[in-house]
C-alpha cells in the first residue's frame, strides 16, 4: 500500500486528486493539508512514500516547500501540480529534490506515470537507507554517520563526552575521516576542552547556506592535532541566527559525504538548529545524570522533538553520566522513566580524573583506562565507528610504577588480615565467656528457688537445688541452710576462656524461707 499525502487548498485540485488517486491501485491517502507549515510537519510524523504538492499552497514557495520535505522525509517523493508557476519555477522545484511535475488540469495516463516513477524511487530510498538494499552505485550521495550527542540540561558532560569520543575514535582506529561539530550556539566549549585556534565558525558557514559546496565546509575546519577536524561555534553569540535548521541540514549533508565519523554536541537547548540535527542523525543520543532535574530537562526535551515532528523517544540512546553508589536515582531507575534505549554502559563521576585534562585542554591527561574503555563500549553500542570494542590504547594502560605499587598493597593487605586472627579469635572466646557466666547466674538463681522451696516443706533442698540444673552443673552445686531461714546455693561458672580473672568462678545466691502460719 502506497501511502500518499495531498498539500492543496484549492478544494477542485483536491476533488480532482482524490479521484484520480482512487483509480490507482494499492494507493491510500493518510491526509489533506492546507498550508505548507502543516504539510511539513505531517510528512515529518508519518513518513508517506509520496506527496502531492500544489504550486499554489502557501504560504512558502513551491520550491522551498520541496526542498524541506526532501530534507525533513528524504525516502518521500515529492510530485509537484503545475497550476501556476512558470518554466523557471518549475525547473526550481526539480532542483529543489521534486520527483516530476503534473500539468493542471491532470490526465490519469500524465499523473499514472510521474506517480510509478515517484513510488520506486521512494521504494529504492527506503532500501537503501534501512540497509536493505547495498548502495553500490552510491545513489545516497553520502557514507559517513552523523551521531548527535545532546544534554538533558547543562553540565551532564556532554561536550566532555562529545570530544572524548571522536579523539578516542581517531586514535584507535588510524585511517578513520572524523568531524566535531559544536552546535551548541549558546554556550560552545569544544574549543576550551581541546587546544584549537579557531579563525571562522558554523555560523560563517551558515551564511552561505544557499550556496554551499564541500570546499567551502572544509575550508572552514580546524583540524586538531590529534587528527579530528573541528567545526566550532561562534565566539559572538549573536551570529548563531545564522545557524537555521535549513542550513544545519545542508552542513550535516556535505560533512556526511567528506567524513566516515561525523560526531555533533549538541548542547542542552532545544533550538530549531539542534532539532534538525536530531532529526537528520543516524543517531541520537541524550546525556543525562541520575538525578530528578535532570530527568524532568530530558522529558521537555523529548516533548519538543515530537512536538515537532523530529523524532520520538523510542528511537533515542540515553547514556548516564556521573554515577556513583551514593544516588539516590539508580541507573536501573533511571531505564524505568523512559522508553528510550538506555546504554547499558554508564560513566562514573570521575571529576578528579577529568579536572586535570579540563584544565590543561589535553583529552590525553585522562589516564583512567576504565574512563576510555567506557566511553569505547559506549560508542560500540551506539553505533560511532561501526567498530567492536578493541583493547584499551596504550596511554591509558597501567605503568610499571602503578603495578608494583598494586602488588606491594595487596601484601600488606595479606599481612594485616593473618595478625588480626588472633585477636579476632581472643574476642569471640571472652564473649563467649561472659555468655556462660550469665548463663550460670540464670540456672543458679532458679536452683535457690527450688532448694527454699524443698527446705519449706521439709523436703531435702540439696536434690532440689541439682535437680533445677542441667546435667553438666550438678557436681558443682552446694546448699547451705543459714540459721537465719534462708538457704544458699552456690554453682561453679563453666570455664572456657583461661586467665579471664575479671570474671567470677563461683556464683552464690540466697533465698529466704516463707513460713507458713
Amino acid at each position: 500500500m502506497t501511502k500518499v499525502v495531498v498539500g492543496a487548498a484549492d478544494q477542485a485540485v483536491v476533488r480532482e486528486l482524490r479521484a484520480l488517486l482512487a483509480e490507482i491501485e494499492g494507493t491510500e491517502i493518510l491526509s489533506i493539508v492546507e498550508s505548507s507549515h502543516e504539510l511539513s510537519a505531517v510528512v515529518a510524523r508519518l513518513k508517506p512514500a509520496v506527496v502531492l504538492l500544489h504550486d499554489q499552497l502557501g504560504p512558502q514557495s513551491a520550491p522551498d516547500v520541496v526542498r524541506e520535505l526532501v530534507f525533513r522525509s528524504p525516502t518521500t517523493g515529492v510530485l509537484v501540480v503545475n497550476s501556476g508557476m512558470d518554466g523557471d519555477t518549475a525547473l526550481l522545484a526539480m532542483e529543489a529534490g521534486a520527483k516530476g511535475v503534473v500539468r493542471y488540469p491532470m490526465g490519469f495516463d500524465d499523473l499514472l506515470s510521474r506517480f510509478e516513477v515517484a513510488r520506486q524511487w521512494s521504494e529504492r530510498m527506503s532500501g537503501l537507507i534501512s540497509g536493505a538494499v547495498a548502495d553500490t552505485a552510491r545513489d545516497l550521495g553520502r557514507h559517513g554517520r552523523v551521531t548527535v550527542i545532546a544534554g538533558a540540561k547543562g553540565g551532564v558532560g556532554t561536550t566532555t563526552i562529545a570530544t572524548h569520543m571522536a579523539i578516542d575514535l581517531q586514535r584507535k582506529v588510524p585511517g578513520t575521516k572524523v568531524c566535531l561539530v559544536d552546535l551548541d550556539l549558546q554556550a560552545g566549549d569544544v574549543s576550551g576542552i581541546v587546544e584549537a585556534r579557531q579563525r571562522v565558525s558554523i555560523a560563517d558557514v551558515a551564511k552561505v547556506a544557499e550556496d554551499l559546496s564541500a570546499a567551502t565546509i572544509l575550508d572552514a575546519l580546524v583540524r586538531h592535532e590529534s587528527g579530528v577536524s573541528l567545526l566550532l561555534a561562534p565566539v559572538q553569540v549573536q551570529e548563531s541566527e545564522y545557524v537555521t535548521a535549513n542550513a544545519v541540514r545542508a552542513i550535516l549533508g556535505l560533512l556526511r559525504q567528506e567524513f566516515d565519523v561525523v560526531l555533533v554536541d549538541g548542547g542542552s537547548h532545544a533550538t530549531p538548529a539542534q532539532a534538525a540535527a536530531i532529526e537528520v542523525a543516524d543517531t541520537a543520543v541524550v546525556v543525562v545524570t541520575p538525578d530528578v532535574l535532570a530527568m524532568r530537562s530530558f522529558r521537555r526535551s523529548v516533548q519538543a522533538w515530537e512536538g515537532l515532528g523530529v523524532r520520538s523517544e523510542q528511537e533515542l540512546h540515553v547514556v548516564v553520566n556521573k554515577v556513583s553508589r551514593d544516588d539516590a536515582l539508580t541507573f536501573d531507575a533511571v531505564g524505568k522513566l523512559t522508553s528510550a534505549s538506555v546504554v547499558s554502559t554508564w560513566l562514573p563521576s570521575a571529576f578528579r580524573t577529568l579536572e586535570r585534562s579540563v584544565n590543561s585542554r589535553n583529552p590525553d591527561e585522562v589516564r583512567e583506562a576504565t574512563w576510555w574503555s567506557a566511553l569505547e563500549r559506549i560508542g560500540a553500542e551506539i553505533g560511532v565507528g561501526g567498530q567492536s570494542p578493541v583493547a584499551p590504547a596504550p596511554a591509558c594502560t597501567p605503568s610499571r610504577k602503578g603495578r608494583r605499587r598494586a602488588k606491594a598493597e595487596a601484601g600488606q593487605i595479606a599481612v594485616e588480615t593473618v595478625a588480626l586472627v588472633p585477636l579476632v579469635a581472643l574476642v569471640c572466646l571472652l564473649a563467649w565467656q561472659v555468655g556462660l557466666t550469665a548463663l550460670a547466674f540464670v540456672w543458679n538463681g532458679h536452683a535457690a528457688n527450688a532448694a527454699t522451696r524443698a527446705h519449706a516443706i521439709g523436703q531435702d533442698p540439696s536434690v532440689a537445688a541439682r535437680d533445677a540444673v542441667p546435667d553438666s552443673m550438678r557436681d558443682s552445686v552446694r546448699v547451705t541452710v543459714l540459721g537465719d531461714g534462708t538457704v544458699k546455693v552456690s554453682t561453679k561458672v563453666p570455664v572456657l576462656c583461661p586467665g579471664c580473672a575479671a570474671l567470677p568462678n563461683e556464683i552464690s545466691q540466697t533465698s529466704d524461707v516463707v513460713e507458713e502460719p
